[in-house]
């Protein structure tokens, strides 16, 4: 196994941060106590909103990262010209010669600033296409600076494309951390840290009920899974789509009650996730528990208790917890 350490896509959380995000949690569930609340339209549609951020995060097309193009195409510069739509817009304005309408009627000064709005508002227009484009032309340039490094599955090169194509912004709000490190030179191992069960919704609001009702406790255990299978298949698409491999292992890790260090979690769903089968899946009509399920997913789980822990020692991942 390699002694490297995983290179880090989003940053777990600190003692600090941890130990503030619990606290708001239990603040805000002493306020809710305290009150007698009633359900708005607003209230069901931001919860409806938050199941599927929680559970639909797999709800992606999966799509590789060409390399040989990228290599083949080399540097790229922006493909806008500065000045795209404001020259026209200049232009107009240049040649623009009052008629004698507009001169019997004094609309000469009228037309010179209506003419003059659409210069600033095509140089408004400039910038943001611009802007776009170079962004692109960035994106790709990084991504040709890394491509031999991600034929070569240097986990670092790989987070350092994940990054730059939006992956960590993707799970930010699903998942507290995600990392991925190399075991031998094949294997690649993406980890993924849950977002913990007290932080789960515990309680439901649905259009027309008209009220929140608490969240029964198997229904919150329900959530807990289909969470961390939608997750955990996220991953896996982020890292495939960048990745030249077949298969890539995901490892989902959730942290003990009151635990505030790393030796404090534990895992407790591993799958391996094979390109191929991402590639002929519809993700976005699918559920996640049961394509995790199919792909012969290890964990430990029932409605009432959720995930719990398993062992990894056999795949040879255990001994890397600590370090992860």
């Amino acid at each position: 196994m390699s002694a490297r350490p995983p290179a880090q896509i989003l940053a777990p959380l600190s003692r600090v941060d941890r130990v503030a995000v619990r606290s708001l949690r239990e603040g805000e569930r002493r306020r809710r106590a305290g009150e007698r609340r009633r359900a708005s339209r607003a209230d069901a549609d931001a919860y409806e909103t938050l199941i599927a951020r929680l559970t639909e995060a797999h709800h992606v097309v999966f799509k590789r990262i060409d390399w040989a193009k990228i290599e083949e195409d080399g540097p790229m510069a922006p493909t806008v010209p500065r000045d795209a739509v404001s020259s026209v817009a200049r232009k107009k304005l240049s040649a623009y010669r009052p008629t004698f309408a507009d001169s019997l009627l004094g609309r000469e000064r009228e037309r010179r600033r209506e003419l003059t709005e659409k210069v600033v508002e095509a140089a408004k227009a400039d910038a943001a296409l611009y802007a776009r484009a170079k962004a692109e032309a960035d994106a790709h340039n990084r991504m040709l600076v890394l491509a031999a490094e991600v034929r070569a599955l240097n986990p670092d090169a790989i987070a350092g494309v994940l990054k730059v194509n939006g992956a960590a912004k993707a799970l930010k709000e699903v998942v507290e951390a995600f990392s991925l490190r190399a075991e031998g030179a094949t294997r690649l191992v993406a980890q993924v840290d849950l977002i913990e069960y007290d932080a789960l919704p515990d309680e439901a609001c649905k259009a027309g009920a008209g009220a929140w009702t608490e969240l029964p406790p198997a229904d919150r255990a329900q959530l807990q899974l289909a969470n961390a299978c939608s997750v955990a298949l996220r991953a896996a698409v982020e890292v495939l789509q960048v990745a030249p491999v077949e298969i890539v292992e995901v490892v989902a890790r959730i942290c003990r009650p009151g635990g505030l260090a790393d030796t404090d979690f534990d895992p407790v769903l591993h799958v391996k996730v094979p390109a191929m089968a991402l590639a002929k899946a519809n993700l976005k009509k699918m559920e996640a528990p049961t394509v995790v399920t199919a792909l012969g997913a290890r964990l430990s789980w029932t409605a009432a208790r959720g995930l719990a822990p398993i062992d990894l020692a056999d795949l040879g991942l255990a001994s890397r917890k600590a370090a992860a």
